[in-house]
Parts: C-alpha cells; structure tokens; sequence
C-alpha cells in the first residue's frame, strides 16, 4: 500500500484489545510524519471475553478473534508477524525470534501476560497453559478429537485456578465434552473460588460446577505436578502442612499471570514479577518514548486487577498520549475505576452478571454478554469505509507481488518489431520466451540468467525480502540451474533517512538469508526512492545443455505434475481491500516460502520433458506457453487443482487480481465444458502466483516414482493433467 512520507517509527509490539482499539482510533487521526508498525506472532488475536464461548462450541475461531492483517491495511499501518525474543533500550531496537530486528523511535508494548507456570515444580513440564491462546486452542482441539477416540476410562482433567478465567475455562470444557456425548472427570482446584467476587456469584457458581459434576478442591495450593498427578497442601497457615495426590490425566494452568521473562532484561525499570511500570500517562517511568498497556503493565500510583476491561478503557487514553507524544500534545490520565460489570460464562448459554457486590444469573445474561461481545469483535472485524486520510488517493488500488505483472497480449505486442543484436552463443534468448535465458558461455557450462522485481504485497520488508528472492531465484531453478550469484533491483518508499535506511537493512537481511541458502552470492545492485517498496533480483546461474530443463520437450502422454496451491493473487487482492482473511495468510506464505530448487533436481532425475514456474500468467498462462513451445496441448483434470485455503470462497464473493482481465485471455484457448463455464476453478487456474510452484511434464512410467519422490523430500505434489495432441495447441479441461 502507499502511504504517506513519514520521519518517525511508532513500533507497537502485540496486537491485544488496547491496541488493536487504539489502532482504530488513531486511523481516524494519525500522528503527523510516523510510520506505524503493529508486530504479533500471530495473524489472529483472541478476544479474551468470547474464548469461554468458543472452548464449548458456541463460536467459531473467526468470531472470537480479531483480524489484525484487516485491521491493519484498513488503518494504514504496517502489519508484521513475528514474535518479539527482545528489546534493547539503548539502541532503540527490538529483537525478533528468526533473528531479524526492528528499530523504533516510539514504542508502545500491550503483549498480555502469562501463567505463572515456572514457579511450580513440573508445572512447566507436564500441563497446558491456558495463555497464550493461540497455543492452548489448537492443543485443546486435539485433545477433545483424542477424546473421543481414547481407550481411557474417564480420564481425569484438572483446571488449576479458580478465578474467573478458570472457572469459565473448566465450564467450557465439560460443556465441549458434554456437546460430544464424552466422559471425562473434571475437577478444578483453588486456593478461593472467585476471590474477587462476592458470595453471590460464588453461590451460582458452585452450582454450575455442581450440574456439570464438576469436583471443586478449594482451601489448598500445587505443590508439585509430575505426569500423573499433582501434589496439594493446604492453603490454610493454620493448618499444618500436609500433602495429598491427586490423580490426573491433564493439567491445565490458569493461576495469576506473569510477564513475558524478556520485558524484564530489557533495560525497562519493571515490577518483580516483570510488569513494565507506568504512570498514569501509560508511559514508562523509565523511558519517555515507551508506553505500555494491559495485563503487561503496572500502573505504580493506581495498580488494578489485571482484568480485560482495563486494557478496552486504556485504548482511547493510549492512542491519545501516542499522538501527544509524538506531536508535542498534552497528555491524558487513566484511572482504573473500581468497580465495573463483569460477565462469566457458565458452560452452556448461561452466565452471571456482577458489579458492587451483586450478582444475577440465567440465560438472558449469557444473551447480554453475547450482545456486547458481539458489539466489541465487530467493531473491529467489521470495518466501515477506510479512512482516506492515512493513504494517498488512487482511482484503483492495483495488485502487487506478480498481479502487478504486465499482462501477455500488451507485452507480446510491445515486443513486436523489436530487432535486438543476437549472437550465436545465444542458446534461449528473447525469441524462445524463456523465463531464464541461456548463454554458451565456455564450451563445458550455459550461463543462465533471469531477473524478477515487483511492489511488495506485505508490509514487512524481511519477509518481503525473502519472497521476493525465492520467486527471483525460480525461474533458474526451473531450468535445473545453478545460482551463482545475484544483483539487487530495489525501490524505497519516500521517508527520513533514517526510515529508508531501516528499511533496506530489514530487506536485504530476509533476501540474503534466502540467497545463501541457495549458495547465490549478493554482488551488488541498486537503489532508489520511490512511492511504494518494490524488490526484485538479476540472478546469474550455472547450467549443462544435457541437464538444462525448459518449456520445450513435453510428449504425448507425458503426466503433468504440481508442486503448490494456487490462489496467492487472489488472497492478496482481498488482503488489499482489505477484507478479513488472516485465518488464511498463513498457509498462503507457508507456501510462499518454499524453494522450487529441491523440486525441479527431482524432476530431471525423473525424466522430466518440460518444466515451467507459475507466475504472473498464472496456470494457464504458463501452460500454453509450455504446450506452445512444444506443439502439443493438454487435458486438464480441473477438480486436481489445488487451491488455497479461502482462495475459492473470495472468488465466490468477487475477489480477483486486477490482472485477472489479461489472464483470462488464455481461456480463449481452452475447451470448457457447461459445468465450468462459471466455476471458480477458472478463475483460479488464470490467477498470477507469487513464488508459485512448478509444472512439469514427466513421462508415464515415471510419474508415480517422481511424485513419491517428492513426498518421501516432504514436497507436496498434484497429478493434474496429461500431454495430449488435438491439434490446437491448447488446453481441455474435464
């Protein structure tokens, strides 16, 4: 995406409720000359007041969890997803867990807390945290699918923790568990049962825990948890200590929170238990360019319970003192109110409403809270108009990555006329249309050479840097070349120095580290300004006529094989909109992020005719160009076609590449029978890739060797389609 020329990195680490609403807020009213980057590890953030509802099935994951990508492109910040290892105060830095760095000038952390799991023997070891949510969720799935299928004689599950958070947790459990028709023992295990609370909500709660057959073991601690049981003594300093065991299966951890140990080795001055300390501005007491907000945070004049509603009310006080801060503003103030609504869910549709000492409970509760739960997620799932003020006016936003590509029928006109020196030595050269040209260079070696460069698609350059090198180094790969060496092609948006410089040094780290696993070395390249990020990279390469792979050579008969899903233009385009598609990004650069080096080395061996790389043609595109080359066409299984996850679904609602309308070109040259002729495989199979995979046509009776070849490499492979000979150079699809 553009955005305007900024002098300041605003850098805000974690994308839970206070930030996610400050986002929002400040979308409306950015900062003046700042660039603002959200880090998460996860795509998805969870909305703590609904994870009850979804651990108990009354939710999906996509109704609970905020879609920061979305949020992100809506509010024209730059989204990156890692998880942070560190901060270094001194030099204004952050660390990242692959290794990477992201220096800032402001910096906001809203990262939550912990369980306080190290502080118990074998607690670490053998039970499940209950945060963070993106790790416990897919664990509890896995455990309630085993359930089901387990020789256990009622297994026996424990919450430990009592408080609001573990209460709701072990309801929604056995509720799950109910839902399933599975048995399983449950107990939860407390020093006090809603501490905080009063007796009337104790009151409805142990009866919920009592219609669930829920065991309460209250009054004691954890002393130690080993794999089949726990250790308990009394919580009591009257009673004389004794120890008992109690059985268990499972172990979940939901006591009282701690911070994430890096916060406390960051130079940051913070609390014992890690807790970065604030004053009532939100600010660090230590360092006046760090705010911090949340359950990792301690407000030194006013410390409250570490209560989601907290950090929800902090937003708007964050996203003020930021821009304040930046700007040279006057500050505001947060006070922790004392007392505020809270809502617990009871399992079922039911729940307990309590303030000031009150409580009531039943069904019409659990529909309240739904309501404001509801109200919450939509307010930032569900986005109005994006704001004009943070992005440069366009007419069309257009594709980036290869959907920026110049479509085939305007580049094959410009070429033209085009009477270009040719040399004898020139094996494959403009007029063979090869991804990767071909030169005799010495009488033993072909030096191949390709070059690649579009506008980022991501706003995180490291990652950017990395895609942009594996689809560079592709095309070579393609012809079973080896890369020798490289020249940087690189566009910078228009900031400070001091951005741009940042901003190189993140690119060419993600883009070197994928060059040296090629064995390329970086010569060179060079540098500009400019509206948007854009990379790309001249790639010099090593290769032998006898091995050299191309788009000529496929045979009648010849299987035609695919090493990854399609769909990558179309998750993009949506991201650019932006719509809510973060639950598919994932798997979308998991793919991305796959070399097509080890692939193509299994094809030659195999026998491989004809090879090509899906790209900016998409499909289609590259496979007539590959049934040109060799004069034959191909029947095509269209229901083979593996798409990504979501990518049929945004093309069901619309979604394409803007270079969709050239693309579709190539379907002039297919047969499609009735029932496709409005499917969204075709739009699919016309859909340009961004370091898509490879296409290759293999011989018969080698086929099934090459595909178990690349599996035994964990490379996954598609069967779809064959060589055949019409007579119309052209593609069927059955």
């Amino acid at each position: 995406m553009k955005r305007v020329s900024a002098k300041y990195d605003l850098v805000m680490i974690g994308g839970g409720h206070a930030h996610a609403l400050a986002l929002r807020m400040m979308a409306m009213n950015p900062p003046a000359n700042t660039r603002i980057t959200l880090i998460s590890p996860e795509q998805l953030a969870p909305y703590s007041g609904m994870l009850p509802g979804l651990i108990a099935g009354h939710f999906h994951v996509t109704d609970t969890h905020i879609d920061l990508p979305q949020l992100c492109q809506w509010s024209g910040v730059r989204f990156i997803q890692q998880t942070v290892s560190g901060i270094d105060t001194t030099l204004n830095r952050i660390a990242l867990a692959d290794g990477s760095s992201v220096d800032f000038d402001w910096l906001s952390v809203n990262v939550g807390g912990i369980p306080n799991i190290t502080s118990t023997p074998g607690a670490a070891e053998f039970s499940i945290p209950v945060k963070p949510v993106s790790g416990f969720y897919p664990r509890w799935k896995s455990f309630l699918d085993a359930l089901s299928t387990t020789k256990e004689t009622q297994p026996t599950l424990v919450v430990v923790g009592g408080g609001a958070g573990g209460c709701e947790l072990v309801l929604a459990m056995a509720h799950a568990a109910e839902r399933r028709g599975l048995t399983a023992q449950f107990k939860l295990v407390t020093k006090t049962l809603l501490a905080e609370y009063g007796a009337t909500a104790q009151r409805a709660m142990r009866r919920a825990l009592s219609e669930y057959k829920i065991e309460l073991i209250e009054g004691v601690r954890v002393e130690e948890v080993t794999d089949a049981a726990l250790t308990l003594s009394s919580a009591s300093v009257d009673t004389p200590t004794e120890t008992t065991n109690l059985p268990a299966h499972h172990v979940f951890w939901c006591t009282g929170v701690s911070a994430p140990h890096w916060l406390s080795k960051s130079g940051l001055d913070c609390s014992e238990n890690g807790f970065i300390k604030i004053d009532a501005g939100l600010r660090s007491v230590s360092h006046t360019n760090i705010f911090a907000a949340g359950d990792c945070a301690l407000q030194e004049e006013t410390p409250a319970a570490r209560a989601g509603v907290y950090a929800v009310r902090q937003a708007s006080v964050l996203a003020h003192n930021l821009i304040a801060a930046i700007e040279g503003g006057a500050t505001k103030t947060f006070k922790p109110q004392r007392q505020f609504l809270s809502l617990l869910s009871l399992g079922g549709k039911k729940a307990i409403a309590h303030r000031n000492g009150l409580s009531v409970s039943g069904k019409w509760v659990w529909r309240f809270k739904k309501y404001i739960d509801q109200r919450f997620i939509d307010k930032l799932n569900v986005l109005p108009p994006r704001p004009a003020m943070t992005l440069e006016s366009t007419a069309l936003e257009r594709c980036a990555g290869c959907g920026a590509k110049v479509g085939d029928g305007a580049l094959r006109s410009a070429l033209v006329g085009l009477n270009p020196v040719e040399h004898e030595n020139i094996i494959s050269g403009l007029a063979q249309r090869e991804d990767a040209s071909a030169v005799r260079w010495n009488a033993n070696e072909l030096l191949i050479q390709s070059h690649d460069y579009f506008p980022a698609f991501i706003d995180d350059p490291y990652l950017f840097g990395r895609i942009a090198a594996l689809h560079s180094l592709s095309d070579v790969h393609a012809r079973n070349a080896t890369a020798h060496s490289a020249l940087a092609t690189v566009c910078i948006p228009i900031h400070h120095p001091r951005l741009q410089g940042r901003d190189i040094a993140r690119l060419m780290q993600g883009a070197v580290e994928e060059l040296n696993r090629a064995d390329c070395a970086l010569l060179g390249g060079h540098t500009i300004e400019g509206p948007q990020l854009s990379a790309g990279f001249t790639i010099n390469a090593v290769g032998k006529e006898g091995f050299l792979l191309g788009k000529s050579g496929a045979q009648v008969g010849d299987k035609l094989l695919l090493t990854k899903p399609l769909g990558t233009g179309i998750l993009l385009a949506a991201l650019m909109q932006p719509m809510a598609v973060g639950r598919y990004l994932d798997a979308m650069f998991e793919q991305m992020l796959i070399s097509n080096r080890l692939a193509a080395q299994i094809f030659q061996r195999h026998g491989a005719q004809a090879v090509t790389d899906i790209t900016g043609f998409g499909l289609l595109g590259h496979l007539l160009e590959m049934c040109d080359a060799s004069q034959v066409s191909t029947i095509l299984n269209a229901d083979s076609i593996p798409p990504l996850p979501g990518a049929l679904s945004l093309i069901q609602r619309g979604v394409h590449s803007t270079l969709k309308a050239g693309n579709d070109a190539a379907l002039a040259r297919c047969e499609i029978p009735q029932r496709l002729l409005n499917h969204p495989l075709l739009t699919l199979m016309t859909d340009p890739q961004t370091s898509g995979g490879l296409i290759a046509a293999i011989p018969a009776n080698q086929a099934t060797a090459c595909i178990n070849a690349l599996r035994a490499q964990q490379q996954d492979v598609w069967e779809i389609g064959e060589i055949s000979s019409t007579g119309k150079f052209g593609v069927v699809l059955h």
